[in-house]
């Protein structure tokens, strides 16, 4: 199937700055995400607006791409930009965190593909949590903690709402979990079927109630979840925990926590993709003799030399002192570092006796 063009994807033009480019994937990747839409090519567009994100957000693909379409991202390692996605295993879920999930609580929680209808109601609800950082944490790993209030078993009656951890079959429903209505019409008498109200479809209730849930099986529990957040985090970035959601009503597999991750602006540097950018002043003598001056980075100072004649504008490399690349810590991005000349507002008398001396040579 022939792929369509990001920018048409991302309904951006192609002379898009950073910023729209961002604005548009957040807008739809809200839009299409599964856990918000629930129709059936959701997935299909949640995935084709990541794509599109990860080529056009990352200034070196984003430049193959216009020039070579389609075949000029293809040299890229996936994962290699700033995205952070893995669809290895669900169909619809953002980088899948489960694992460190499971090392923080023991391993109680598990996480498995959904499938059909019926699972799909026998899981809990996904939680939704917003966590900020600055710009110069994102750029470590960081270890975190939250406070989550979820929905869990209640330990006193194992999740079955009944007090003695018993079950009797509903009476509504005799241990159907189904009811039966019968409704007179012009085509004369006719039967419906639904869930029981009385024991949500599963044909059983509790035989007496415990008094810790209420009868429900589950309580809120407010817990500190420690997250770990990998180097290179960037703004909007979804992390989902497997098993970290609410528990269902009645037993069955937990929902997840998705984390989205806001990073704060930060003064001096941009990021872009992978790159982070600056500006920095240099005064006249060291834009026309040169000089050997000090670039901030996020890793320090470093020094870089600026050769005589260099232009107001002129943008420097400094290799390896970009934005970790998520996934591989061990990489980084580019510093680029735009250098202006700074004009003197105010001279004293012999520095404008200097100057007019220079300007009749």
């Amino acid at each position: 199937m022939e792929k369509k063009d990001y920018y048409e994807v991302l309904g951006v033009g192609k002379d898009a700055s950073a910023q729209d480019i961002k604005k548009a994937y957040k807008k739809l990747a809200r839009k299409y995400h599964p856990d918000h839409n629930k129709s059936e090519d959701s997935s299909a567009k949640f995935k084709e607006v990541q794509e599109a994100y990860e080529t056009l957000s990352d200034e070196k693909k984003r430049a193959a791409y216009d020039q070579y379409g389609h075949a000029g991202t293809q040299g890229f390692a996936p994962g290699g930009g700033a995205s952070y996605q893995d669809f290895s295993g669900f169909d619809d879920i953002p980088f899948d965190m489960g694992d460190i999930f499971n090392q923080f609580f023991g391993g109680g929680f598990t996480s498995s593909p959904r499938g059909s209808r019926s699972r799909r109601s026998q899981r809990g609800a996904d939680l939704k949590y917003q966590v900020k950082m600055n710009f110069m944490e994102s750029m470590y790993e960081q270890e975190i903690s939250i406070k989550v209030n979820r929905d869990k078993s209640c330990e006193k009656c194992s999740g079955t709402g009944s007090k003695s951890g018993k079950l009797k079959n509903c009476e509504t429903c005799g241990g159907l979990g189904q009811v039966k209505r019968s409704q007179e019409s012009f085509l004369g008498r006719m039967s419906f079927i639904s869930e029981c109200p009385d024991c949500g479809g599963k044909g059983k209730v509790a035989e007496n109630l415990c008094e810790e849930c209420e009868g429900r099986g589950i309580k809120v529990a407010k817990e500190d979840v420690k997250l770990k957040i990998p180097a290179g985090a960037y703004d909007g970035m979804i992390l989902r925990f497997g098993g970290g959601g609410n528990h269902p009503v009645g037993g069955g597999e937990p929902g997840d926590l998705y984390v989205e991750i806001l990073i704060e602006p930060h003064e001096i540097f941009e990021r872009r993709g992978d790159d982070i950018y600056s500006k920095q002043y240099i005064d006249i003598p060291t834009a026309v003799l040169g000089d050997v001056i000090s670039v901030k980075t996020v890793w320090g100072d470093v020094k870089l030399k600026v050769p005589g004649g260099t232009e107001s504008g002129t943008i420097f490399k400094i290799k390896r002192k970009g934005s970790p690349v998520v996934a591989h810590p061990s990489r980084r991005g580019d510093h680029y570092v735009q250098l202006d000349i700074e004009v003197p507002k105010r001279i004293s008398r012999e520095e404008r006796k200097l100057w007019e001396e220079l300007r009749k040579k």
